[in-house]
């Protein structure tokens, strides 16, 4: 189950956050620094020569900084949960519930999520119920139906395949969509790199452009992952071998 908040960081509760920091151990004196830090900021909006009126803000954590996620990750932190057949797994404000249901029991992995919208609720936390996904990894020839699960009165989606965090899963457990969506990015990388050429630009900015773009990147993980869905599908030993990247290869690509 992958979980999407509505604006994450905007729902910080300064009073909420100073409890668990001082709760995980970190100085309260710094707590107290953090929480006025986040409280009675003045916000306006300046277009041109026009200016909004200044509302007075007590709750979030300011867009754009460093010290948005890592706030988040202490306000979240009170919840967790990880046994033999569930965890809960977070990145900032991407979190994810993992349940292994054996036999067709999903007790504790419906439990878990259950009390972690409850815990959301408390914490003033809103859940995206309709950005909000499940993907159901069942690899036996005959799937069994899945009954969705409803949060807040609505069901959740089941999907084939979810961007966590910027990686394509899917419920094949293979490549295939993350490696589809490297290609389309690196051949979009790559058109745009062609345009500037094709404009005159000089090669030291080309080159930037290259190094900054991350195409190299791009290119080097494109190809492993070409050469794991080649080496997956091979069924002899010899035709492995011809699927193979040399290093000297991955090696130029920089």
């Amino acid at each position: 189950m992958f979980f999407d908040f509505s604006s994450a960081f905007n729902t910080i509760q300064p009073s909420l956050l100073r409890g668990k920091m001082e709760g995980a151990g970190v100085d309260c004196h710094l707590a107290a620094w953090t929480t006025d830090y986040l409280t009675n900021r003045l916000q306006y909006v300046r277009l041109r020569d026009c200016e909004s009126d200044v509302v007075v803000c007590s709750t979030g954590a300011p867009q754009g900084t460093v010290l948005s996620p890592f706030l988040f990750t202490l306000y979240t932190s009170d919840f967790s949960h990880n046994s033999d057949s569930c965890h809960l797994q977070t990145f900032s404000d991407d979190t994810a519930i993992v349940g292994c249901v054996s036999e067709g029991n999903e007790l504790e992995y419906r439990e878990v999520i259950t009390n972690f919208v409850a815990w959301c609720e408390l914490n003033h936390l809103s859940i995206n119920t309709s950005k909000t996904k499940e993907v159901v990894i069942d690899l036996s020839r005959k799937a069994p139906h899945t009954a969705p699960v409803n949060i807040q009165d609505l069901d959740i989606e089941i999907v084939e395949e979810y961007k966590y965090p910027g990686v394509h899963l899917n419920n094949k457990l293979d490549w295939t969509h993350n490696t589809d969506a490297l290609y389309k990015k690196g051949q979009s990388r790559l058109h745009l790199l062609r345009r500037l050429r094709s404009f005159g630009v000089c090669r030291s900015l080309l080159r930037t452009f290259y190094d900054s773009g991350g195409i190299s990147d791009l290119l080097r993980c494109g190809l492993l992952e070409l050469w794991k869905l080649r080496e997956g599908q091979e069924e002899t030993q010899q035709a492995g071998q011809k699927g193979r990247l040399s290093p000297g290869l991955l090696s130029g690509l920089h």
